[in-house]
C-alpha cells in the first residue's frame, strides 16, 4: 500500500489516517498511520522557518526607519495624504462632472437649513453650524478617502458639545456671581442672557464659541498623533452595536431639548445624570404658557417636512432624480411668512436673528478656558470618527472603492483642526446627508466641494435673509430627522434573536445615554463591551471534542465539540480538548480547570486516592494472619485507577458526572489527551504556566498531554520561556498529526512485543 502523506497545519488528512481513533484497529494502526518521517511541529519548523536575524535593538530601528520612508517621493506623500489628486488625475469629466454637480447641490441644499439647526443644538448662534459645514466639507474633500461621504454638523456631536458649554456655563456662574468681560463688570442674570444671544460678536458667546473651539483643536491635535502612530484601530473598542445604542439615545436627547422651541416656553437646559427627566419635568410645567403661534409653525413644518419626506422623497425615490429639498424650501417660506406676517412682532415668535456675513477670521482660541473639557472633547473625537469611519466603510464597499482607516483618522483630525481655528467645532460625516449624496449619483469627493461651494454662497450673501427664520421651524427638521434613528429601536427584538449579547450591548448603551448623560454613558458602555470580551474568554475556554467523519468522494475527518455535534465520536484512550481562546492572565485558571473537567481527570484527587489505596493495601498486607493481592503496581504501569466503592464514593461519582467527561476515567485514565489549539491566538506568560501546570499535572497521574495546531503568533513566546525546548516533542502541527504518531508508536511496541 503506497504510504500516506499527511497534510500539515490541517485537521483534514488523507482517508486511512483520519479514521476516528474509536474505530482503529491495531492494524489500521500500523498500515496507515504516518510514519515517523512525518515531522512534528518542532521538525516543520526547523525545516521550514527561515533563521532569524539577532541584530541590535539599533540596527533593527533603522532598518524600520528605512522601511518606513523607502519610495516616499513627494508624489507618492502628496498622494498618500491628499487622495483626492489621484482622483482628479482619473477624473472623467464627461461622466462624473454632471453627477458631482447635481450630487453637491442637493446635499448642499441640505446642509444649509441642518448645520443652522444642529448648531442650535451646541447652544451657539447658528451661523456656527454653516462655518462647520463649509470648512468641513471642503477639508474633507481634500483629504478623505470616502467619496460620498458628506461632512458637517451632525445632531449627536452637537448636543455633546451642548454638554460640555453648559458645565463651562454652570463653572462660570459657581466662579462668580458677576462675570467680568473685557474689563466690564456683568451681572450673572446678564450673563446668562448672553449665553443665549444668536450674535457671534456678543462677548459672552464669543468665549463660549472660543471654549468649543479649544476642545475641539486639542482633540484634532490628539487624532493626527494618534493617525501617525497608527492608533486608527482604537475605533474597534466602539462594536456597531454600541453606537447605534449610542445614537439613538442620543435622539432622545435632542428630540427632548427641541420642545422648549416647538412650544415656544422658555425651559432652562438641564444636565447631569437624568436629564431628560428633568427637562421634561419642566417642559410639563410650562405647557399651559404655550404659545400657539409657535405650537401651529411647528405642526405645520413637522407635518410637512414629514409627508415630502416619507410619501414623495422615499416612495418615489428610483423615479426622483434628486429629492426634493423639503428643509430648504419650509425654512425659506416660514422665514417669508414670519416676516411679512410679524409672527415675532405680534406673536412672540421667537426667530433666529441677526446672522452674519462672511467668513470668521482664523483664530487660535484661548486654550485655558477648554482645558477642563479636554477629556470630554476626546471622546466626542472618537465618535465623531468611529461613526465617519464605518459610515466610509459602508459606501467603499456599495461603490467598490479602497477605505484607509489610517487617512481617515488623519483626514477628521485635519478636518477638526480647520475647523477649530475658523470658530467651529468638531464635525463629522453625516449619515443622511451622505446617502443622499450618494443616491443622487455623486461619483467623487468633487461633490462635497461644490456643496461647501453652496454654503459659501449662502455664508457670504444670504445670512441676513435668514433674521426671521423661526427656531421652532429648525427644530422642526431636527425632530423629523430623528425619525430614522428612533425606528431602530424597532430592530431591536430581531437583532435579540439573532445576537443576544450584542442587542444586549444595544439596549445597555441606549438606555445608558437617556438615564445618565451622553459622556458618561459611552464610557460605561465601552465598559461593559469589553468586560464582556473578558467573560467570553472566562466561560468555557475549552471544550471537549471529537472526530466527525465526513465524505463523499473522499473522506476526512473533522474536529468538532461533543456539545452540539453527536456525531462527534470520542474514544476512551485519548480525549481531544478544543482550545476555544486565547490562554491569558484573565482566564489561565479557567484553562486549567476546564481541561480536568472536560477529561474528567482530577490529578490532585487521583493521586491523594492513590496514597489512600496504597496505604490501605500496605495495612492489609501487614496485618497479621491477613493476605490480600491487589492489583496497583499494574493500576499504575496501564494508567488505570481502580478503587473499592467504599474508599471514594464522592470523587468517583463526580468524576463520572463531571461536565463533558464521559465517566470513563472515573475507573480507567484516558492514557493521552490531544489540546486542539488551532484558535488558541495568543498566550501571556501566566497562559504558558498554565499548559506547563496542564502537562505536569496530567504526567504526575501517567496521562500524556499533546498540543496541536498552534497558530505561528504564539511559537516566538514559547521559544523564548523555554517550553518549545522543553516540551517541543508535545506539539503537532495537527490534532492528526498527534493522535497518528502516539498510536503508531504504540503499534511499534505491540509489535516488537509480539516478537
Amino acid at each position: 500500500m503506497a504510504k500516506a502523506t499527511h497534510n500539515y497545519g490541517s485537521t483534514r488528512s488523507d482517508p486511512d489516517e483520519s479514521k476516528p481513533l474509536a474505530e482503529m484497529s491495531s492494524s489500521d494502526h500500523a498500515m496507515d498511520l504516518p510514519t515517523p518521517d512525518t515531522p512534528g511541529l518542532v521538525d516543520f519548523e526547523n525545516r521550514f522557518k527561515d533563521p532569524e536575524e539577532k541584530t541590535p535593538l539599533s540596527t533593527r530601528l533603522r532598518k524600520l526607519v528605512r522601511k518606513q520612508t523607502a519610495g516616499c517621493s513627494a508624489k507618492s506623500s502628496v498622494l498618500g495624504v491628499f487622495p483626492i489628486v489621484g482622483i482628479l488625475r482619473k477624473y472623467n469629466v464627461k461622466e462624473d462632472l454632471p453627477n458631482d454637480l447635481v450630487a453637491g447641490v442637493t446635499a448642499g441644499v441640505m446642509m444649509i437649513p441642518q448645520g443652522m439647526a444642529f448648531a442650535a443644538l451646541s447652544t451657539l448662534p447658528p451661523i456656527v453650524g454653516l462655518y462647520i459645514s463649509f470648512f468641513a466639507s471642503a477639508t474633507y474633500a481634500v483629504m478623505g478617502t470616502g467619496r460620498q461621504v458628506s461632512w458637517g454638523c451632525i445632531a449627536v456631536l452637537s448636543i455633546m458639545m451642548g454638554q460640555i458649554l453648559d458645565k463651562y456655563d454652570a463653572s462660570v456662574e459657581e466662579d462668580r456671581p458677576a462675570a467680568c468681560i473685557n474689563g466690564s463688570l456683568v451681572t450673572a442674570a446678564a450673563a446668562d442672557a448672553g449665553s443665549n444671544s444668536e450674535d457671534p460678536s456678543d462677548p459672552l458667546t464669543a468665549r463660549r464659541m472660543e471654549v468649543a473651539s479649544g476642545v475641539t483643536l486639542v482633540a484634532a491635535l490628539v487624532v493626527i498623533v494618534a493617525s501617525r502612530l497608527g492608533l486608527s484601530r482604537v475605533a474597534s473598542l466602539l462594536s456597531n452595536s454600541l453606537i447605534t445604542g449610542f445614537t439613538v439615545g442620543i435622539a432622545f436627547h435632542v428630540g427632548t431639548s427641541q420642545f422648549k422651541e416647538i412650544l415656544g416656553v422658555p425651559v432652562a437646559r438641564q444636565s447631569g445624570i437624568g436629564a431628560i427627566v428633568k427637562t421634561w419635568v419642566e417642559v410639563l410645567k410650562k405647557v399651559p404658557d404655550t404659545n400657539v403661534a409657535t405650537l401651529l409653525t411647528s405642526i405645520a413644518c413637522i407635518l410637512a417636512i414629514y409627508l415630502v419626506k416619507r410619501f414623495i422623497n422615499e416612495k418615489y425615490k428610483q423615479k426622483l432624480r434628486v429629492p426634493i429639498p423639503i428643509d430648504l424650501i419650509v425654512a425659506v417660506v416660514a422665514t417669508l411668512v414670519t416676516e411679512y406676517a410679524r409672527l415675532h412682532d405680534d406673536f412672540d415668535v421667537r426667530v433666529v436673528g441677526n446672522v452674519t456675513t462672511g467668513l470668521p477670521a482664523p483664530k487660535l482660541p484661548d486654550l485655558g478656558l477648554s482645558s477642563s473639557y479636554i477629556g470630554d472633547g476626546l471622546i466626542i473625537a472618537v465618535v465623531a470618527y468611529t461613526q465617519t469611519l464605518a459610515l466610509t466603510k459602508t459606501f467603499g464597499l456599495e461603490h467598490n472603492y479602497p477605505v484607509d482607516p489610517a487617512q481617515e483618522m488623519l483626514a477628521a483630525g485635519v478636518v477638526n483642526l480647520v475647523c477649530a481655528v475658523f470658530s467651529g467645532y468638531i464635525a463629522a460625516g453625516s449619515v443622511s446627508r451622505s446617502m443622499v449624496q450618494s443616491g443622487a449619483g455623486g461619483r467623487t469627493q468633487l461633490a462635497s466641494l461644490v456643496a461647501a461651494g453652496l454654503v459659501l454662497l449662502v455664508i457670504l450673501l444670504a445670512g441676513p435673509y435668514f433674521h426671521y427664520l423661526p427656531k421652532c421651524v429648525l427644530s422642526a427638521i431636527i425632530v423629523v430627522s430623528l425619525r430614522s434613528m428612533m425606528l431602530k429601536l424597532l430592530t431591536v427584538p430581531d437583532m435579540w434573536r439573532r445576537a443576544p449579547l450584542d442587542c444586549a450591548v444595544w439596549v445597555f448603551t441606549c438606555t445608558a445615554v437617556v438615564v445618565l448623560n451622553p459622556d458618561l454613558g459611552l464610557l460605561v458602555s465601552v465598559l461593559l463591551s469589553l468586560l464582556i470580551v473578558v467573560l467570553r474568554s472566562m466561560v468555557g475556554p475549552v471544550a471537549e471534542a471529537g472526530q466527525i467523519q465526513v465524505g463523499g468522494g473522499s473522506l476526512s475527518v473533522e474536529i468538532r465539540s461533543v456539545r452540539g455535534y453527536s456525531a462527534a465520536a470520542t474514544s476512551p484512550h485519548a480525549k481531544i480538548v478544543k482550545v476555544k481562546t486565547p490562554v491569558y492572565f484573565v482566564n489561565s485558571e479557567a484553562f486549567v480547570t476546564g481541561v480536568y473537567e472536560k477529561t474528567g481527570i482530577y490529578p490532585l484527587e487521583i493521586r491523594k486516592a492513590r496514597k489512600k489505596a496504597e496505604a490501605k493495601s500496605s495495612k492489609d498486607q501487614n496485618s497479621p494472619g491477613t493476605y490480600r493481592k491487589t492489583n496497583g503496581d499494574s493500576a499504575e504501569k496501564n494508567g488505570k485507577l481502580e478503587l473499592e466503592a467504599e474508599e471514594d464514593k464522592s470523587m468517583q461519582a463526580r468524576h463520572e458526572t463531571s461536565p463533558g467527561s464521559s465517566g470513563q476515567c472515573g475507573a480507567a485514565l484516558c492514557p493521552l489527551v490531544v489540546l486542539d489549539a488551532a484558535h488558541m491566538a495568543f498566550v501571556d506568560l501566566m497562559g504558558v504556566q498554565a499548559l506547563q501546570m496542564v502537562i505536569k499535572e496530567m504526567k504526575s497521574v501517567d496521562v500524556e498531554v499533546l498540543i496541536a495546531a498552534l497558530p505561528e503568533g504564539v511559537i516566538p513566546l514559547l521559544k523564548s520561556t523555554g517550553f518549545w525546548a522543553q516540551h517541543g516533542d508535545r506539539l503537532f502541527l495537527s490534532v492528526d498529526a498527534a493522535l497518528a504518531s502516539r498510536l503508531a508508536a504504540a503499534s511499534r511496541k505491540q509489535a516488537e512485543s509480539a516478537h
